[in-house]
């Protein structure tokens, strides 16, 4: 399996690590977010690229997709989104 971008090893997230860092980003008060259906039709192109590592990771750009699919700023390193 390819390492991605960001790591210098292999690295999987647990979902208790993805929901922490969600729970931080969204708990920002500068931070604005998608709505709810953005957000799933974001990730669910996430889930189909074959950049998609781990469960959470993008491999072109490192980011953990389940926090950058939800900022309204966010965007898809590939213009999948």
């Amino acid at each position: 399996m390819a390492k991605c971008k960001r790591c210098g090893l292999k690295t999987v997230l647990s979902e208790d690590d993805i929901q922490k860092m969600v729970e931080q980003v969204t708990s920002m008060k500068s931070v604005r977010l998608v709505s709810s259906d953005v957000y799933e039709n974001r990730f669910d192109i996430c889930q189909n690229c074959n950049d998609f590592m781990y469960g959470s990771t993008c491999g072109v750009c490192g980011c953990v997709m389940q926090v950058r699919a939800r900022l309204s700023d966010g965007k898809c390193p590939k213009k999948k989104w």
